[in-house]
């Protein structure tokens, strides 16, 4: 035995290509092993992605901007003529001047969930009673007499300013500090607009609808029961109110009602333009405008949420977005190979895959070995009978397609690797079977194995001490071909379904990117596991070609 591993491997070495060969297959088993280790992602989990996007909407026309920002943008402002300012998570804040979006530094890192500017000034409030105030150029964080969650926020051209969030919290800038005013209600208070240091409205859950005179809050009856999420008021006498389900209330010379416009899913944020026209963002790039008396839907192409909108005359600037499934993403230093159409991470889908493969053509290589050497020893050397009878069984089992085989094997049991294993393990080692039978038929009649039978030597004895050593060599180039169609079969079965469900393989990679219907378009999806099944395939033959060279050793003569 141990001579024989000595002649194999030199085999080996004296050829270049199964020495590649040896070298990748070597590659591929430290992968499979340190797989945990080497995956960039959870193969299961699905990735999400977070950018700030912009939709410029002037006039009829409407022009998204993707990726303006690293993070979700929660409410934008208008700070002068076609300047915008917009703040996000992460405590992202974006000014767009000259033509473009560039970020501005400021002291945070909580979440801004509304900004206000007027007058060359800005106030952006966030979580944990965050406040920040920017004047000449720079954000300040200054201190403020909470620490709830602040939603909304409204700055006037005097620097009045009123603050809105969690548990009925309203903060009242006058001046140069912040106060904390008495709320007739505990719910959570969503946004804020203010006309005037004695002019405004605050809007919050369950419909709340509360007014401000510039000392005091009002509760004001409300239409509604739902959500209230955003409000905008043009004057004194014009505003609109969005929320939960689609709601819209339209306020009109101090009363508050109900209207019903083209959208049934949650409204994020309004803009008005004029006492007439006005504009509504919300979820899955959901948007409509009020123009003429009616409001109508604007396809604005894009399916992910809107959280903000401010309109400056003809221009209408909306801000998102939630995280979204990274779906489909092109190979990139974050995704090596790419994305699934759910978001998963190939490269690591792949790496995990080379265990299903190396393990499938392993143990299924190693068992149409044993069996088809077994047979094929006692067939070659017991002859008479017991040689007729396993030669037809062998026929037959010629005669079953391995597809089929698979399939019927599936529906008495389920989907699995051990399905693929038994398929190829008791219908592929015919082969193995006859080429070992025919090698043992012309050792049978050599004169060392007469000499151990006239020694009294049992059949047993003889097939395995004196005729096995010397068609181990085959069975060794056996091996390795039977390994590369495992491996093969595997990845054939996989992709028509019949592989394992929850564990990841090459041939699962393939199944799936054909069920998803990208397969043709997402080349990323399918070239690595095609290009890994190849390469695999194809080093396991080169180190079947140096085998061959011990096994028929003419062919080194050449």
């Amino acid at each position: 035995m141990q001579e024989t591993l000595h002649l194999l491997w030199r085999a080996i070495k004296q050829d270049r290509l199964a020495t590649f060969g040896v070298l990748v297959v070597t590659i591929l088993v430290l992968v499979a092993l340190f797989a945990p280790v080497l995956a960039t992602h959870d193969p299961y989990a699905m990735t999400e992605r977070v950018e700030g996007t912009a939709l410029w909407v002037r006039g009829e026309q409407v022009q998204i901007q993707e990726g303006i920002a690293a993070d979700t943008l929660f409410s934008v402002s208008a700070d002068g003529p076609d300047s915008y300012v917009a703040a996000g998570a992460g405590g992202h804040v974006m000014r767009y001047a000259d033509g473009e979006w560039s970020p501005v530094a400021t002291p945070t890192t909580e979440t801004l969930r509304a900004i206000s500017a007027a007058a060359a000034r800005s106030i952006a409030v966030g979580h944990n009673g965050t406040v920040l105030w920017y004047i000449d150029g720079v954000f300040e964080q200054v201190p403020a007499p909470t620490e709830a969650d602040l939603f909304g926020v409204s700055l006037t051209e005097d620097g009045t300013a009123l603050a809105v969030g969690e548990s009925g919290t309203v903060l009242h800038l006058d001046g140069d500090e912040w106060r904390t005013l008495e709320v007739p209600v505990a719910r959570d208070l969503h946004a804020v607009a203010l006309l005037s240091s004695d002019y405004g409205y605050i809007v919050g859950a369950r419909g709340t609808l509360l007014r401000f005179d510039g000392q005091q809050l009002a509760e004001v009856v409300s239409p509604t029961f739902r959500d209230l999420i955003n409000i905008a008021l043009f004057d004194r006498s014009a505003g609109y109110a969005v929320g939960e389900r689609g709601t819209v209330l339209r306020y009109r010379e101090g009363e508050w009602v109900e209207e019903r416009g083209p959208l049934s899913r949650t409204l994020r944020s309004v803009a008005m333009s004029s006492a007439e026209e006005a504009l509504v963002v919300g979820t899955h790039g959901d948007m409509m405008r009020r123009s003429g008396g009616t409001w109508q839907q604007v396809a604005t192409g894009y399916s992910r949420h809107f959280r903000g909108v401010t309109s400056d005359g003809d221009t209408a600037v909306a801000v998102g977005t939630d995280p979204y499934i990274n779906s489909l993403a092109h190979p990139s230093p974050e995704h090596y190979f790419g994305t699934t159409h759910n978001g998963r991470d190939i490269y690591s889908q792949v790496i995990h895959g080379s265990r299903t493969a190396l393990v499938v053509g392993f143990v299924a290589a190693l068992m149409v070995t044993v069996i088809g050497t077994n047979v094929g020893l006692f067939s070659g050397y017991v002859r008479g009978r017991t040689d007729n009878v396993l030669m037809r069984i062998v026929d037959i089992m010629y005669a079953l397609p391995l597809e089929p085989f698979a399939m019927v094997l599936v529906l008495l049991g389920r989907p699995g690797i051990h399905i693929i294993i038994l398929a190829v393990g008791l219908l592929t080692w015919r082969t193995t079977a006859r080429i070992i039978r025919s090698q043992v038929l012309s050792l049978a009649d050599r004169p060392f194995v007469k000499a151990a039978r006239i020694a009294g030597a049992s059949p047993l004895r003889i097939i395995y001490k004196h005729i096995a050593p010397n068609v181990l060599p085959l069975a060794f180039l056996q091996l390795a071909v039977a390994m590369a169609f495992a491996i093969t079969a595997e990845a054939t079965l996989s992709f028509l379904g019949l592989g394992p469900p929850r564990l990841y393989s090459w041939g699962t990679i393939l199944h799936q990117a054909r069920l998803s219907g990208a397969w043709r378009t997402a080349w990323w999806w399918v070239i690595p596991p095609g290009v890994l099944i190849m390469l695999t395939v194809v080093s396991v033959f080169f180190i079947s070609r140096a085998l061959e060279v011990i096994a028929n050793p003419r062919l080194s003569r050449r």
